[in-house]
């Protein structure tokens, strides 16, 4: 898989995040890149199986919960 645009920036991004991995919202800021072109890079790298999405609760924030990426590890 050849990764261009904006997809060898977030796996640069998610790299740093850890394990609790980092939303659309966080992407964005950290990136620069506008919110369609970070969801369509990620669609992308979760059909390819390098990054995963979960739910990421937030203890105490009322709403809707937000969805988290994060790289999938090697033994995934």
């Amino acid at each position: 898989m050849t990764l261009t645009g904006t997809a060898p920036r977030i796996v640069a991004a998610l790299t740093d995040s850890g394990p609790q991995g980092r939303t659309v919202k966080e992407l964005c800021g950290a990136l620069g890149a506008g919110e369609q072109a970070i969801r369509r890079s990620l669609a992308v790298l979760v059909a390819a199986g390098v990054v995963r999405e979960f739910s990421k609760y937030q203890p105490g924030v009322r709403g809707a919960v937000p969805r988290a990426y994060s790289l999938v590890g090697k033994g995934e």
